[in-house]
């Protein structure tokens, strides 16, 4: 079915993991160890734009505290990621953790297309904030240029709402077994 799957999940905003994002890697881990598929598991992030007042502080001070918070935030990510994949059994399927900085919407697509994917797994409709809400949302936008089948899981569904973007209509997934 599958030879490779790309999970996309916001992890930055969230101390806790959001329900959209365990929904998320429960249906990934679920259609790769159904397909064999290889499992790769992007997060992509940003730094904060909180740097002291630049006129306070001579020009060396504020870029080595802008070097140390993205040091600081780079290992946070790491930590998020780590904690993320706990307890998923990787024995069964095999999984290429990814982080990477950036514009969600243009990278995880960007490595949908380098990594080759022929499917792609993100959490639909987890709006963190009203600007999510008038722009559509990142999930929707990947859906729309994703260059393979998307699966847009949303928490507590029986059956994920599948996208792909060659035909652009939506359908429910037949239940496995």
């Amino acid at each position: 079915m599958y030879q490779h799957i790309l999970l996309a999940v916001a992890l930055q905003q969230w101390d806790e993991f959001s329900p959209h994002a365990v929904a998320a890697r429960e249906a990934a881990v679920a259609l790769a160890h159904g397909s064999g598929a290889q499992l790769s598991v992007l997060s992509v992030y940003d730094y904060d734009d909180d740097q002291p007042d630049a006129l306070s502080l001579p020009l060396e001070d504020v870029s080595r505290y802008r070097d140390t918070q993205m040091q600081r935030i780079d290992a946070q990510m790491e930590a998020k990621m780590k904690a993320f994949l706990t307890g998923v059994p990787t024995h069964e399927t095999p999984i290429t953790p990814l982080l990477k900085v950036g514009n969600p919407r243009q990278l995880i697509v960007a490595t949908a297309e380098a990594l080759g994917v022929d499917c792609l797994v993100i959490g639909a409709h987890s709006k963190r904030s009203f600007l999510d809400v008038l722009l559509g949302g990142t999930a929707t936008a990947v859906s729309r240029h994703a260059p393979c089948a998307v699966v847009m899981v949303q928490p507590g569904e029986k059956r994920p709402l599948v996208q792909t973007s060659e035909v652009g209509q939506t359908h429910q997934a037949p239940i496995p077994g």
